[in-house]
């Protein structure tokens, strides 16, 4: 039985070198002591360059090695480079129930510990880790299906590391203790939590889920300078990664650079720019945005004070017709005053072009020249910045 397992697994892995020559197959073994699984999935997400619908799952079948709880997975090395996080889940016979495998370390006296997992890019990570506990959580998020949010109630059950050495495993799980992208600009922590997340990149220069996380939130930070701060601490491989070549993208492109949409109204193709003699507030935005909705009594009040130095222009990231006529009716209803055009099938491409991380997502182009700052008008510092550097007299 042990010789027919053990065969499978091995034509598991060579059915992924078949695929292509060039690729690599990476192989994980969870070696979890109790707890006698059914069946365990490997989930790998992938980045799509999506806000809306987040990263796209890929799975793998896990091999159970022997009679023990040893777990093996294979998956082609090519995945890596855009994933965004690991998961473990058992399949369960219970419509209602999640059940996933998480980890904790002890870190300076701290127990940390998360169910999103990260592994090393190697032909082979071995994790040795011994049962703790499971946590459950009720009506947990689980995603879509057919238009509607599906809950469940979770089970995590939690390993401790007893012999892990993967330093990409130990690093997500220091993370956890860095409140940094979980606050906001405004928070009194902002420069303590800056330098904490500078230490952890110094420490763990080659993370690639600190890479990816710092890509992730550049809505978090102050400025690109805070970001380059950050960035300036990987190592040279990393920062040629796929993540460091769109972060190092994202700091040196200072200048706006037009596209050509088509106006909310009319269906008329318009530049987003018209007239770049002007200051320009670009707002993306879209239907269904529910900070987004709350934000238009600000650039009302924004665009009442400044209209007649600083031209505003809505960008709606909306590319599904029931979006699209919900943005329409938003504008009528609400009575918006500046242009707006929609990016209908451009989304991905405009999302990309423009470093959009969420919304709503504002850039501050300065006239002649086209200098762009990203800015949040919603921060009162930021706010006031804006005002100050518009009604300077020329």
């Amino acid at each position: 039985m042990k010789t027919k397992i053990l065969f499978i697994y091995f034509l598991s892995c060579i059915s992924f070198v078949l695929h292509s020559q060039e690729n690599r197959t990476n192989v994980i073994q969870l070696n979890l002591g109790a707890n006698n699984y059914r069946e365990l999935i490997l989930g790998i997400q992938i980045f799509n360059n999506s806000i809306f619908n987040g990263p796209t799952p890929v799975y793998f079948n896990g091999i159970r090695k022997g009679n023990c709880n040893s777990w093996i997975f294979c998956y082609p090395d090519t995945l890596y480079d855009k994933s965004v996080d690991f998961i473990i889940h058992e399949t369960t016979q219970i419509d209602t129930l999640s059940r996933y495998i998480g980890f904790k370390s002890i870190c300076k006296k701290d127990t940390l510990g998360d169910a999103r997992l990260y592994f090393t890019n190697n032909d082979t990570t071995v994790i040795d880790a011994t049962y703790l506990r499971t946590d459950t959580f009720p009506n947990s998020y689980e995603g879509y299906a057919n238009g509607n949010a599906i809950y469940k109630t979770c089970l995590i059950d939690y390993y401790l590391l007893t012999s892990s050495q993967d330093k990409e495993n130990l690093s997500s799980l220091e993370v956890t203790k860095n409140g940094f992208y979980l606050g906001d600009v405004d928070s009194s922590r902002y420069d303590t939590e800056l330098e904490k997340y500078r230490d952890l990149v110094k420490k763990y220069p080659d993370s690639h889920h600190l890479i990816q996380l710092l890509d992730w939130s550049l809505d978090m930070f102050k400025s690109k300078n805070d970001v380059q701060k950050i960035f300036d601490g990987f190592s040279q491989e990393n920062k040629n990664s796929f993540y460091g070549k769109r972060l190092s993208h994202y700091l040196t492109d200072n200048y706006f650079k037009n596209s050509i949409l088509k106006a909310w109204d009319t269906g008329k193709s318009e530049a987003i720019v018209i007239d770049s003699a002007k200051y320009n507030l670009i707002i993306f935005s879209g239907f269904g945005c529910k900070p987004c909705l709350e934000e238009i009594p600000l650039l009302k009040k924004i665009y009442e004070d400044l209209s007649d130095k600083l031209d505003m222009t809505y960008v709606a990231l909306d590319n599904f017709p029931k979006n699209i006529d919900g943005w329409r009716q938003i504008m009528r209803k609400e009575n918006i005053p500046w242009r707006s055009v929609i990016t209908e099938d451009d989304t991905d491409n405009i999302i990309e072009k423009y470093h959009v991380p969420a919304i709503p997502y504002c850039l501050f182009v300065h006239p002649s020249g086209g200098l762009m700052e990203q800015i949040d008008v919603r921060n009162t510092t930021e706010l006031d910045y804006l005002y100050k550097t518009v009604q300077v007299e020329k």
